[in-house]
């Protein structure tokens, strides 16, 4: 049986525990950029919703080049 090596990261379940939470928290920082600039602008409301596609598009992007990486490192 092999040891793992202390140095690098896990293949289980810890390396995806934050992705959820990482989705989440970029979304609404993009959602709150938005409403920010909408109020700003006068805009009604568009750029709240071109932020969070781009937000979760780019948060969903990141995420799949990540796990992607067959040996977790960055």
């Amino acid at each position: 049986m092999k040891t793992p090596d202390p140095g690098r990261r896990g293949t289980g379940g810890m390396r995806y525990a934050g992705l959820g939470v990482q989705l989440a928290v970029s979304l609404l920082v993009f959602v709150w950029l938005g409403q920010w600039l909408d109020r700003h602008l006068g805009t009604g409301g568009l750029l709240t919703v071109v932020f969070a596609f781009i937000g979760f598009g780019g948060t969903m992007y990141w995420l799949i080049r990540s796990l992607g990486r067959k040996d977790g490192s960055e």
